[in-house]
């Protein structure tokens, strides 16, 4: 068994593998953009995640455990020194991934599950960043990461709980412009939170199993309940991403958009399952 501690934006998850599949997963909420003042993670800040991964050690016990960063570590100014004070409190060494790297974990995970020939789009939406693969029959044709995570949106434009019209107009022209994206051949894929959040909510609201493809309307009805209904009672089914779902599934639209699509798959796999193929490589 093999336990992987991903560090990012909205959680800090330890997930335990065996045979290649998850058999636990256990997610402690990230304040790491919050804890952080000119690029720089606090003295506090530091603290909370050395305490979190203190706590997601101790649960992984003997199970051996790897750990990686992604956007709201790799943009800190101290990041190293992030990485040494973790090491020396926690004895856990950070692997700050880069967004070509994540990207190509990212991409790792989902041709895992897909067509080995496919053409498409992938997504890795997150609260710091956002991963673009482009692929061909199978092989990885473009990949970047962009600074457009639920929570950076959310930080940069919103004013509110949930973003006005002229805001929700500023997201979009924001994500259009930094993607400049055009149609591209095959199906667009999404993973992370964000997605698999949208799809849960969206299978609860209509009595439904499982929703694994989900299409504009679909995204436009979720956005009105949300904003209609007691944050209470959409607490009770998407817990901690209630303050930035609204924001997310604005980017997700957008995104499909932006390269022609309809409708978005929505795919369980991501980052962790890529990172644990490359490491099973070496």
């Amino acid at each position: 068994m093999t336990g992987i501690i991903d560090i990012g934006s909205n959680t800090i998850r330890l997930v335990t593998f065996y045979m290649g599949k998850s058999v636990s997963n256990i997610a402690l909420n990230s304040e790491i953009i919050g804890d952080t003042e000119n690029n720089r993670l606090s003295d506090e800040g530091i603290e909370k995640l050395c305490n979190a991964l203190i706590y997601l050690k101790e649960k992984a016990g003997e199970i051996p455990v790897m750990a990686f960063a992604t956007y709201a570590v790799r943009v800190l100014e101290n990041r190293e020194e992030v990485k040494n004070r973790v090491y020396l409190q926690t004895g856990i060494s950070i692997d700050i991934l880069s967004g070509d790297e994540e990207a190509e974990y990212d991409f790792l995970g989902l041709k895992s599950t897909i067509g080995r020939k496919e053409s498409g789009i992938g997504v890795d939406l997150g609260g710091g960043s956002g991963q673009i693969m482009i692929f061909k029959e199978g092989d990885l044709t473009f990949s970047k990461s962009y600074p457009i995570g639920c929570r950076n949106m959310k930080n940069k434009f919103v004013s509110g709980k949930f973003p006005t019209c002229e805001e929700k107009k500023k997201i979009k022209l924001c994500i259009h412009e930094m993607l400049n994206g055009c149609r591209q051949e095959g199906k667009i894929y999404m993973m992370g939170g964000t997605a698999k959040t949208a799809a849960k909510f969206y299978s609860y609201l209509n009595s439904r199993e499982n929703t694994d493809i989900l299409n504009v309307e679909m995204l436009d009805r979720l956005i009105q309940y949300i904003e209609e209904n007691p944050e209470e009672k959409i607490r009770n089914v998407i817990k901690n991403r209630y303050d930035n779902i609204v924001v997310g599934i604005i980017i997700m639209q957008t995104i499909a958009e932006c390269y022609g699509k309809k409708e978005i798959f929505v795919k369980k796999c991501g980052v962790r399952d890529g990172y644990l193929i490359k490491n099973s490589m070496m």
